[in-house]
């Protein structure tokens, strides 16, 4: 008996010690429990602003954390296996399907923000939102995902070339997500943790998912900055003629007035 528990024990701490033995995933591991103490402080605060413009904001930042990050993040860690099978059947090629499959992701996180916007008034304030319209389409076509995607090919390139693991790639598209929160005006740098999961996990599985050529040679350390910049010019490149085209959505935090319809 005391075998069979000495040996699961040995097993458990082999596998923890193969998953920090990666220097993202460790950062990953430490970012979790800070993700969740923003996610209790967002909703308790939320709690106490209840029918205030700022409130129903908190309240849906909390929502959001608890259903994508906490929930969501479950389901793709624990699914990432059999996701990753299905997906290498695509008949499309590698690069094309990861685009599709972080996109199709993209778009799920989108829907749940678009949802939380029009159920404002469950939040306390009908003024309340987190996008830019309550009209999903308006949303995915004129302020976010249209602006997420090029991100995406970026990415489908880097991984053909080189063996960037998928929790770096999860980090560094978080970052590049914390980046575009601050560049809009959002509390970006407070509410780090939370962004990066937030738009960490639309590529993760993506990446986990994407077949790798052992003769893939690894990247170099300055593979990591570029890709992040390489993201933020594709990102930039799509975003100033949609912020053009469409200047009634609030694409910058100096302009928080209610989307329309």
């Amino acid at each position: 008996m005391s075998t069979a528990v000495e040996a699961t024990e040995g097993n458990t701490l082999r596998r923890l010690l193969s998953v920090v033995s990666s220097p993202a995933a460790l950062i990953i591991l430490l970012l979790i429990p800070l993700m969740l103490l923003e996610l209790v402080g967002i909703a308790a605060e939320g709690r106490k602003r209840y029918g205030t413009f700022a409130g129903a904001i908190m309240l849906m930042a909390a929502s959001l954390a608890l259903v994508w990050n906490v929930i969501g993040g479950s389901v793709m860690y624990l699914a990432r296996n059999p996701v990753r099978e299905l997906v290498n059947k695509s008949p499309l090629s590698r690069g094309a399907t990861f685009v599709l499959f972080a996109t199709l992701l993209a778009l799920l996180e989108e829907a749940m923000t678009t949802t939380l916007t029009n159920l404002a008034p469950v939040f306390g304030n009908t003024q309340g939102f987190i996008t830019a319209s309550r009209n999903y389409l308006e949303v995915v076509v004129w302020h976010s995902v249209i602006i997420i995607a090029p991100m995406f090919g970026v990415w489908a390139w880097l991984l053909a070339r080189f063996r960037f693991r998928p929790g770096w790639v999860f980090l560094l598209f978080g970052f590049n997500g914390v980046l575009a929160e601050l560049l809009i005006g959002g509390p970006a740098l407070l509410m780090a943790p939370f962004w990066i999961f937030v738009y960490g996990l639309m590529i993760f599985l993506p990446a986990y998912s994407f077949p790798t050529n052992p003769e893939t040679p690894a990247p170099r350390w300055y593979h990591y900055p570029a890709a992040i910049g390489a993201c933020l010019l594709a990102s930039a490149a799509v975003a100033l003629p949609v912020n053009l085209l469409a200047p009634h959505l609030p694409h910058f935090g100096t302009t928080l007035t209610f989307p329309g319809p």
